[in-house]
């Protein structure tokens, strides 16, 4: 059903037994304010990193980290103990109280964390509902754990199967018809405070995916001046040249500060790129508009101190909260179309899951009454010692024979699609969980 890493097959062998389920454990804009979600998040080098702890901690994991979410998924036999571990897990890499951590996060188990991370996918969950970014970020979280091998068959058909589900999402419904991402929701905003683009200067500090979006964002509204500043310059210079923009250094932001109206703040940075230094060297002029500063970094790129600063106005990612809700009134028929793909998506995921168990179920039945077979077979022979080699060849296909039609039924029942309830009412009257 899925595409798996080579790695991950083993597991259909080992097999998953009954009592585990899918479990996530995580927080987003919807659990946590700003300064929780930053203190808990992981850049791209920081999930590699943990993941090889968590996997020895959980057996598999996938960590989900964007800017508005941070997301551990697992599969758990004591789903109570995992979300302990998990939580105890985050506290400890960033060195933080568990007591700052807990009582903004949230937990799913099974069938509900199942359709969490499809709705995710598909951009249900997002802050700018529909947005084309997390399919992607997504997509980064599995290859993560594929890389640091933290996944076997389970997490990574969860994950495969989210794939698939959002881009059918994106594909059947209005949803993914001029998607607003939380990029071009920055840039939007920037209008509704400074009115026409088309004579101001933007700063865009960062290259990569988002600040990507934000550049074309600013030129499909007619920036007046496009500058871009990047750590790798190489970087910088290709997207400058598809955009026909300028690139400023980056050593030198405090003099790109000086001349810009707009300055949008999209890296991976571990720390500040904009401290409260720069902003107090801008010295705007009284009748200057004041500098529009948005930070789209998570962490934060921006100290937060700037904005008690005259003449900056200091914007994050949760100042979006109107243009967000706007973006769910215009797409509220769109989501409920998704909805229904992902309901029925989520009822072929369960049935794909349920069937784990299965093989490995039915190989036991069937050992069990070989044995039995076997047993019993080796008794009676000792006391018919004088029967022909045809007699006993005879009795041995007999008694191969009883076997195979008495638990016909049953296996094939099993192989149908049997619910993981009707697994462990196998287990239990073939007394399976004591092998």
């Amino acid at each position: 059903m899925y595409a798996l890493p080579p790695h991950a097959l083993q597991a259909v062998d080992e097999g998953l037994g009954d009592l585990q389920q899918i479990l996530l454990v995580g927080l987003s804009q919807k659990s946590a304010p700003l300064d929780v979600r930053e203190s808990v998040s992981f850049l791209s080098s920081q999930i590699l990193q943990a993941l090889p702890t968590l996997k020895d901690e959980l057996g598999e994991a996938v960590i989900l980290s964007t800017c508005n979410r941070t997301e551990i998924y697992t599969v758990a036999d004591d789903a109570p103990a995992a979300i302990d571990r998990i939580q105890r897990f985050v506290a400890n890499y960033h060195e933080l109280p568990i007591d700052s951590i807990a009582p903004h996060t949230y937990s799913y188990a099974g069938v509900d964390a199942v359709r969490h991370l499809f709705s995710v996918s598909s951009g249900l969950d997002s802050m700018i509902v529909g947005e084309s970014q997390i399919l992607g970020q997504v997509r980064g979280a599995l290859s993560a754990a594929t890389e640091a091998k933290s996944t076997r068959m389970t997490c990574a058909g969860l994950f495969h199967s989210a794939l698939r589900v959002g881009r059918r999402v994106r594909q059947d419904t209005s949803i993914g018809r001029n998607p607003l991402s939380i990029s071009y929701a920055g840039v939007r905003l920037a209008q509704r405070m400074l009115g026409s683009l088309s004579d101001k200067r933007a700063l865009l500090i960062g290259a990569g995916e988002a600040g990507s979006l934000v550049a074309r964002a600013l030129r499909t509204v007619g920036v007046g001046d496009l500058m871009i500043a990047n750590r790798t310059q190489s970087r910088a210079n290709e997207l400058a040249d598809y955009l026909s923009s300028r690139v400023v250094p980056f050593e030198s932001l405090d003099e790109s500060l000086k001349v810009a109206d707009i300055v949008i703040a999209a890296t991976d940075s571990p720390s500040y790129i904009i401290t409260l230094r720069m902003a107090d060297s801008l010295h705007r002029d009284p009748d200057q508009a004041p500098l529009f500063a948005f930070d789209l970094a998570m962490p934060r790129d921006i100290d937060p101190e700037v904005a008690t600063q005259y003449g900056v106005r200091l914007f994050n990612i949760d100042d979006l909260s109107a243009i967000a809700e706007e973006n769910l009134a215009e797409r509220r028929r769109a989501v409920s179309d998704a909805e229904v793909i992902i309901d029925i998506e989520v009822a072929k995921f369960m049935k794909w899951w349920d069937s784990l168990d299965v093989l490995p179920t039915i190989r036991a039945i069937r050992q069990n009454a070989e044995d039995i077979r076997q047993r019993e077979l080796t008794r009676a022979m000792d006391m018919l010692d004088d029967l022909t080699p045809q007699n006993r060849q005879v009795v041995e296909s007999l008694t191969r024979s009883i076997v195979n039609k008495i638990l016909h039924d049953p296996t094939d029942s099993l192989k149908n699609g049997a619910p993981k309830s009707q697994i462990r009412a196998a287990k239990d009257l073939f007394r399976l969980w004591e092998a």
